[in-house]
């Protein structure tokens, strides 16, 4: 929804061990859209990025299979944005006379945002019986900081918990499904 595209690889620590590491690299590509931004004006507006969450679980109770069951995890994230867009604003521009006069019009802008995550999740994943099919459902909660520098003296990209520049806290949920190899 956010024009991220996520690919998650769950590796237990040792052969039916309740212990896993999940490592999900992202990247993001598209434009931005009224679920990430509520600024954007154009609709020219575009996303470029990537990023990386790796998150420790722990699975609860006893099941089956040591990857199906309530779970816990804990983890940290990174994620690069560049986007670009239009928007007013000041700038110097030669006149008839090689002199410099600031002029105040939309022009294309840059910014770019680097985020920095902790979350912890419960989830529950289900493996479903005689496949190899798995449906991951989460919810949560983390705190990130956003680090962000642009052509505009302002942040045009944190205005709700989902924009790509949002910081504090804020509620990851999820629902992933997949194979399992």
């Amino acid at each position: 929804m956010a024009n991220g595209y996520h690919v998650s690889l769950e590796k237990a620590w040792r052969p039916g061990s309740r212990h896993s590491i999940l490592l999900t690299p992202q990247g993001y590509r598209g434009p931005v859209n009224d679920l990430t931004s509520e600024l954007h004006e154009t609709g020219a507006d575009r996303v470029r990025g990537y990023g990386l969450e790796v998150h420790h679980r722990i699975y609860l109770g006893a099941t089956p299979s040591p990857t199906d069951g309530y779970y816990v995890a804990y983890g940290a994230s990174y994620q690069h944005f560049r986007l670009q867009f239009q928007a007013k604003s000041w700038q110097p521009e030669a006149g008839p006379d090689n002199l410099y006069y600031y002029e105040y019009r939309l022009r294309n802008q840059t910014e770019t945002i680097d985020r920095y995550g902790a979350s912890v999740v419960l989830g529950r994943q289900l493996v479903f019986p005689n496949t190899s099919f798995f449906l991951d459902a989460y919810l949560g909660l983390g705190l990130r900081k956003a680090d962000s520098r642009g052509t505009l003296p302002t942040t045009q990209y944190a205005s709700s918990m989902s924009d790509y520049g949002s910081a504090g806290v804020y509620l990851p949920v999820g629902l992933r499904v997949g194979v399992a190899l």
